[in-house]
């Protein structure tokens, strides 16, 4: 049996059962101050990172914010 993978950032990732936008930002110890999450090509708002699912075949960006000048 294979392990369902994910696109994490444009790389393969192997997905957990009942893993979410939150736990994937913790086990990757992602900023969460400055983030945007998309998932399919769809804005997560952070209200919902925690019911948020990951399920296989998702294509899941999470991008850093930042400025500068």
């Amino acid at each position: 049996m294979t392990e369902p993978i994910i696109q994490l950032n444009h790389r393969p990732y192997p997905l957990r059962e009942g893993s979410t936008v939150s736990s994937l930002i913790a086990e990757n110890k992602f900023e969460l101050s400055q983030i945007v999450v998309r998932i399919n090509g769809v804005v997560i708002e952070e209200d919902n990172w925690r019911t948020e699912k990951i399920t296989a075949g998702d294509i899941v960006e999470m991008i850093h914010i930042f400025g500068g000048g």
